[in-house]
């Protein structure tokens, strides 16, 4: 796939005369097709990873904490109700794109892909935040409850280390919305070249 994309970035980075001349319609709805493809592969292996995620959540609540305080439960609800919200717009996104002909949008000037591309970047921006937020703040809500059953030591390396975890999983939420954004930033050149034609 780094090698498609590389090959597309070579062609763009030559004389835009040469583009149109050696790319017909054809071929540059191919490649935007196959970006497009690309991008939902990577929402529905996000899809995946979260739904993982929130399984073994719900089997940790349910089965090994059963806890007992009102803000415990609270904080529940926000960790899975978060990433359960991530996973409805994953899927709405992967609805959306589904329906976007891309022949038709650049032939006919339509603008489903600047609206899709538009809706991607609010959710890769103020959503994600938004949603890690609450994933943060109902993981902090735990700790009232887990100060019953860990050693004071132990709740604040628990504490710290989701500071971490949380660090790092950002470093990979960035860098595969930097990838999704690249590949829509490509379907996007790809369009305008097909308007000119």
């Amino acid at each position: 796939m780094q090698t498609e994309f590389n090959d597309i970035k070579q062609l763009w980075e030559k004389d835009k005369t040469s583009v149109q001349n050696s790319l017909d319609s054809s071929t540059i709805i191919k490649l935007a097709e196959q970006k497009k493809r690309s991008t939902t592969r990577t929402q529905l292996a996000n899809v995946s990873i979260l739904v993982v995620v929130v399984l073994a959540l719900l089997a940790y609540f349910l089965l090994v904490a059963k806890f007992q305080f009102t803000l415990s439960h609270i904080g529940e609800v926000l960790m899975c109700g978060s990433i359960l919200l991530r996973i409805a717009i994953e899927l709405a996104s992967m609805f959306y794109a589904k329906r976007i002909d891309l022949s038709e949008a650049a032939l006919k000037n339509n603008d489903s892909i600047l609206r899709y591309y538009s809706f991607r970047k609010k959710i890769h921006g103020t959503v994600t935040i938004t949603i890690i937020i609450f994933y943060s703040v109902g993981f902090y809500m735990l700790t009232p409850e887990f100060s019953h059953w860990f050693p004071l030591w132990l709740l604040i390396l628990i504490d710290l280390s989701y500071i971490l975890a949380a660090l790092i999983f950002s470093y990979f939420i960035r860098s595969a919305i930097r990838r999704e954004m690249t590949a829509l930033n490509e379907i996007k050149r790809l369009r305008e070249d097909l308007l000119e034609q």
